[in-house]
């Protein structure tokens, strides 16, 4: 069976710029090692793949990274969204569209904003309110990003694990020099990953998360 896939810039309306996504449509009939091997292919930081809604919104949709599936994120629901509205999946959209995906992390709202028949940017909210999780040394978080302990400020707060879907840790740096001079040190990362980092559900902001950014198909 054939596949056909897209592959779109997020963040920037510049080809070949911002942070590439491939977009399968059309994902029925593929398992889950099938889009890991397509994923890694394409070799992009996610993959996204698109299927029927199961409970009644727009659409499922499963994201990927050439390492595993990850609950949500937030450049594949901007390029999805694009992707699917500007080959006519949604039909013809006028000045706008709020459409729905369904992920692991649960329901992802995406507003569609459209001139001239032509689809010009999307607007996500994240599927979950902000969840603070616990603070993280920063010997660990400098060591695993090729940085000093003193690049990084705690004045406002110390490093710390937070999610709306997909956790990150949060970490203030002094200035970008710092965020100029950091490089991945993998031994660094290992120690994290080895560490317990999802955020409490008992600890939650109201506070809502939302990507705002044109594309390029």
């Amino acid at each position: 069976m054939k596949y056909r896939y897209y592959i779109c810039d997020v963040f920037t309306e510049t080809r070949f710029g911002g942070n590439p996504l491939a977009v399968l449509p059309n994902a029925d009939g593929l398992s889950d090692h099938q889009m890991q091997q397509i994923t890694r292919e394409f070799n992009f930081s996610e993959s996204a793949f698109v299927f029927p809604a199961k409970a009644g919104n727009t659409r499922h949709v499963r994201i990927f990274t050439p390492a595993g599936e990850i609950p949500f994120a937030g450049h594949p629901n901007v390029g999805t969204a694009f992707v699917l509205a500007s080959a006519g999946e949604f039909g013809e959209v006028n000045s706008s569209l709020t459409v729905t995906f369904e992920e692991e992390a649960g329901l992802v709202p995406i507003t569609i904003y459209c001139e001239q028949g032509a689809v010009v940017r999307c607007e996500v909210a994240a599927p979950e309110s902000l969840s603070l999780g616990k603070t993280i040394a920063i010997q660990l978080v400098a060591s695993a990003v090729s940085l000093s302990p003193e690049d990084i400020l705690i004045h406002t707060h110390h490093p710390q694990v937070c999610s709306v879907g997909l956790p990150f840790v949060i970490t203030e740096l002094q200035d970008r020099t710092a965020l100029e001079r950091a490089r991945i040190n993998m031994s660094g990362f290992d120690a994290l990953a080895d560490m317990d980092i999802k955020p409490s559900m008992q600890n939650h902001r109201s506070l809502a998360h939302r990507d705002v950014a044109p594309c390029r198909r």
